[in-house]
Formats: C-alpha cells, structure tokens, sequence
C-alpha cells in the first residue's frame, strides 16, 4: 500500500549475492496488490454479484494491503541497515513518500472543494495529521479512507528507527514472534477476555505481518535458517485463524461491514501469505515486463485511483466498460505522476543523500 515502496532495492554485500532477476517478484507482488485493491474500488459499487462475493467469500482490497506489508517489511528493515544512518533513511523515505502523497491530499481537497468528490474541509489538526501519514493513530479522521495503510507503515518505520537505534533490528524473528503475541494479545485476551478493545486486531495483524516479512529476506541473505523461517510462517498463519475466528467466525456483522466477516477475510489474509510465499520461494524467475512496469507505478496506482475511480465510475453505467475506462485512465495517470513527480523526487532524495555522506569525514 509503499508504505508502498516501488523501488527495488540493490542488496549490496553480504545480501545482494541475489540478482536483480531474483527481485523481479517484488515488483509482480506490487502489480498484483495495486490491481487487487483497484478491482475491489472499481466494481463494489458498480456489481451486485461482485459485491456478493467479496462478503461471502474474498476481501480483494485487504488480500492487497496484506501483500503490500509483506512487500514493505521484506525491504524497510534491510534499507536503514543498509544506509546505516538514521538521517539519510529518512531523508530517501520522505523524497519517496511525501511528494506524491501531499498532492494526493491537495487534489482530494480541491474535489471535494467543488463539489466533485465527497467529503468535508479537514480541521487545521486534522490536516496536520494527515500531513505527517499519522491521523488514524492521533485521532483525526483520514482525508482519504485508503490512506490508513500509510500511516500503519508510518508507524513501522517509526519502531524501526527506534529498533535500530537501540541495536535490535537484527533480531527479525523474535521481533516477529513479539508482534504476533502482540497481535494475539490485542485479538483474543483484549477483544474476547478482557473486552477492552472492539476493533484494533487487524491493524495489530498488519503490523506483525510487516514484521514477518522480514524473516523473509534474513533468510534470503543467510541471517535466519529455513527452520526459523518456516516456524515463523506457521505461527503468523496460527495467530491469523486464531484472531480472525475469536472476532469473526459467527460473529453478528453489521450489512455495511459484511466483507469483515470470517471467510472473505481470513480467505484474503491466507491468500496473501500464501502467494507472497510462493513468490519468494519462485524468486529466481521471471514476470512480463507490463507486470513490472505497473509494480514500479503501484504507490501512484494506489493513491491515483482514490481520485480517479470516484470521478469517471458515476458517470458510466455498464459494469464492464466502466471498469475498464477507470481502471485504464488511473493506469494512464499513474504513469504521468509516476514520471514526473516520484521519479524527480526519488533522484532529488538520493542526491541529496549523497552529498551528506560526501560531506561526512570518514
């Protein structure tokens, strides 16, 4: 969801023994996750049977954040090793997050200012919250619904920085254990035992989920054996059932909120790890170059298309042309934000990095 972060990274030693080739999934899983959460904003309004599925069976939006959490705990971790210094990794992540995402919220402004989008002027606090990818966790209700999922990864990178300072991120599986007993703790003992929470497990699931996909690449690069790896697996998948059936499974869901109920969500979360998994264990192959290119544009796809689908899917009535009019003109947008405000900005921050370890005595 970058957050959703589009760039490949260039493992350098001792983890970049794997070629690019061999980070091509990352990308494809991009492509995949972007179109997921596309296809679900494209159609659940505009068909009924589409809609029927997505409750009874598969949340496609969640199954696409998921991947994008795995995606981003695979890379954030390793890229603040890998610049070993807590300014230049938040110098590159506000060049590659912000630009892009500040106009996000400056055109849904301007819509919603005209009349073309629903919506209602954000308070100066609430703005500010928003600004800074933080609002859901200060309180403030969000300018766009979707932007949820960067203000989680917001909070990731905030306990990174705060895990690296303190010479702890290195110990990927007992930080993935940690939050999955976390999320556990918050889902069943908070929710079920203690009835201190009603809502809150699944941002404490995603959350560990970024988590374990950084056992992912310690075991890619040598640093977490095949056996911590897989025990890993197991326990997210063991705390994904066990959450999602104490909180959902025969649980009264309000018509409104039907695809959080047990199957369509526990359907998308296993989907995620399960296709997530299969790509990495793939890694080594290839994917059609229009899948990578959309994998590269995904940050644009997944904030382009919350202007772009509101805008041209009221206006067309058949389920079929509609989707492919919104899908293809948010393709076509993403591709010029990408080109001319991520990539500019992208080149700005490393410049900018560049000259402050040039001007650090070594």
């Amino acid at each position: 969801m970058k957050s959703i972060d589009t760039d490949t990274p260039s493992l350098s030693q001792p983890f970049a023994q794997a070629s690019s080739s061999r980070l091509e999934f990352l990308d494809f899983l991009r492509c995949i996750a972007a179109s997921a959460v596309m296809l679900q904003h494209a159609l659940e309004s505009k068909s009924p049977a589409f809609a029927e599925f997505c409750t009874d069976y598969f949340q496609f939006g969640l199954f696409g954040v998921t991947l994008f959490f795995l995606t981003s705990g695979f890379i954030i971790p390793v890229s603040i090793e890998k610049a070993n210094s807590i300014k230049s990794f938040w110098i590159s992540r506000i060049y590659r997050l912000f630009p892009l995402y500040l106009v996000s919220i400056l055109v849904t402004l301007l819509l919603v200012y005209l009349g073309s989008m629903e919506g209602t002027s954000p308070t100066a606090a609430s703005l500010l919250a928003n600004a800074v990818m933080l609002a859901k966790f200060l309180g403030q209700p969000l300018i766009q619904g979707l932007y949820w999922t960067l203000n989680l990864e917001m909070v990731f990178y905030l306990l990174v920085t705060g895990l690296f300072l303190v010479g702890l991120l290195k110990k990927s599986a007992l930080l993935a254990l940690g939050a999955l007993a976390s999320a556990l703790l918050v889902g069943v003992v908070g929710t079920q035992v203690l009835h201190l929470f009603e809502s809150g497990w699944g941002l404490c699931f995603q959350l560990a989920t970024m988590f374990v996909g950084t056992v992912y690449f310690r075991y890619m690069g040598g640093q977490a054996s095949a056996k911590t790896w897989a025990f890993i697996f197991v326990a997210a998948l063991g705390v994904l059932f066990t959450i999602t059936y104490f909180n959902l499974f025969h649980q009264d869901v309000p018509e409104a909120l039907g695809t959080r109920s047990f199957w369509p969500v526990t359907n998308a979360f296993l989907a995620a790890y399960l296709l997530f998994t299969s790509c990495f264990l793939l890694r080594g192959g290839s994917y059609p170059a229009s899948f990578l290119f959309l994998g590269r544009i995904s940050y644009s796809l997944y904030l382009v298309q919350a202007t772009v689908l509101p805008l041209v899917l009221p206006h067309l009535e058949n389920v079929l042309f509609s989707t492919l009019v919104g899908l293809g003109t948010t393709v076509l947008v993403s591709y010029f934000t990408y080109t001319y405000i991520e990539k500019p900005f992208i080149h700005l921050g490393r410049k900018v990095v560049r000259r402050i370890r040039v001007s650090v005595p070594q």
